[in-house]
């Protein structure tokens, strides 16, 4: 099954690099409780510029469109949210053919 995959790119706030850090797991956990269609967010990367990318991976378009639509309900997400500036996302689909899965 072809999956949607979220590239998240942003900045995380001065001095909140440990917060973000601490605050991610908690957020992914909530995420997916509430919206089971989260496959994973198996991928956090820091760029040498000092901005970050994120992926997240639902099992459809419609499923990420969903948690999206409804992040403002999830207070853990919303707490990782805050620390974050410059939010942009990349969507793009993963293809059977591809292999590995999260």
């Amino acid at each position: 099954m072809t999956q949607h995959v979220e590239f998240v790119k942003f900045r995380v706030q001065d001095g909140q690099r440990a917060a973000f850090l601490a605050a991610r797991p908690a957020a992914i956990a909530a995420v997916r409780a509430a919206h089971p269609t989260l496959v994973g967010a198996p991928v956090l990367a820091e760029h040498p510029d000092g901005s970050w990318t994120d992926v997240w991976i639902y099992q459809t378009a419609e499923a990420a469109a969903a948690a999206n639509q409804q992040a403002d309900r999830i207070p853990a997400f919303m707490a990782m949210a805050a620390l974050l500036d410059d939010v942009t996302i990349d969507e793009a689909t993963a293809p059977d053919e591809a292999g590995a899965r999260p």
